[in-house]
């Protein structure tokens, strides 16, 4: 396996904040999904990770565990639609006896012009962007509330920012929709002690996850991104604005996550913080 263009950037972890707690970490078979676990089980939590891709998801859990010396547990399923999430819930309940944290990286990465979508695509990306989010914030929040205690840390996108082409189901109304959801949920539970925080990379060198054999096949229809547009769009960003010139190393994005999801930031709810080297400022 070659090493990951980014390595010299990788965030090292350096703290134990996670000692005793349980998180959900959604989307994580892979990518990005897959540091953000790793993360916050090296800080001590022990982790359920949920992906779409029953398999593989399962394996991730199996070699995390073994890295890290913490607990996993690997479930598959598709949290667009009603009743996985909440079989998510119960069955973290059933295996570790409550749910802290909860990461909410899951997403249908359906890159195109809004005019090229079928119905069918449209529908595809709604439940892949929105409603599988939606479906884990409620599964959790009966816990949470009980215990008046829970960090929620949604995982939006810059584009949504930005105004990047073929983005705007998956930002605008997928990774937009997450900054919104934030700030109403976070008002929604402000008082029960429960905290609600997004957290939006920008380009990410997702195949660095650490995978030591990673799996080349690809769950996604090729059609969702066509051959062309990754090119134009990596021609996009180095004509717009300001930033770093290179993609971000997936840990520099899963200690953003980890911040948000600790107990130390018991103060800080309703927040949005760009991940991007810059590709968007405030």
């Amino acid at each position: 396996m070659s090493e990951a263009k980014t390595q010299a950037h990788a965030v090292k972890t350096e703290c134990r904040r996670y000692q005793g707690r349980v998180a959900i970490v959604t989307g994580a078979a892979q990518g990005l999904g897959r540091v953000i676990a790793r993360r916050l089980a090296e800080e001590g939590a022990e982790v359920v990770v949920a992906d779409i891709q029953e398999e593989r998801v399962k394996r991730t859990a199996e070699l995390l565990q073994e890295e890290t010396g913490q607990r996993f547990l690997g479930l598959g399923g598709d949290l667009s639609q009603p009743g996985v999430a909440d079989e998510m819930m119960a069955r973290a309940l059933g295996e570790f006896g409550r749910v802290d944290t909860l990461v909410n990286n899951a997403a249908a990465l359906i890159r195109m012009r809004l005019v090229d979508f079928t119905e069918e695509l449209l529908q595809q990306a709604v439940d892949g962007n929105v409603w599988n989010t939606l479906r884990c914030c409620k599964a959790v929040l009966p816990h949470m509330i009980e215990r008046r205690y829970g960090r929620i840390v949604n995982i939006g996108g810059e584009a949504w920012r930005t105004g990047f082409p073929f983005h705007t189901l998956l930002a605008g109304v997928g990774k937009g929709s997450m900054v919104g959801l934030t700030v109403t949920l976070a008002g929604e539970v402000i008082d029960q002690g429960i905290t609600v925080n997004c957290v939006s990379p920008g380009s990410i060198e997702s195949e660095a996850d650490g995978d030591p054999a990673p799996v080349r096949t690809s769950y996604r229809d090729p059609s969702w991104t066509g051959p062309d547009v990754m090119q134009e769009l990596a021609k996009l960003v180095g004509s717009r604005g300001i930033s770093m010139g290179r993609l971000s190393h997936p840990t520099e994005v899963a200690s953003a996550v980890a911040y948000f999801g600790a107990p130390e930031a018991s103060f800080v709810t309703g927040q949005h913080i760009g991940v991007s080297g810059g590709m968007a400022m405030i």
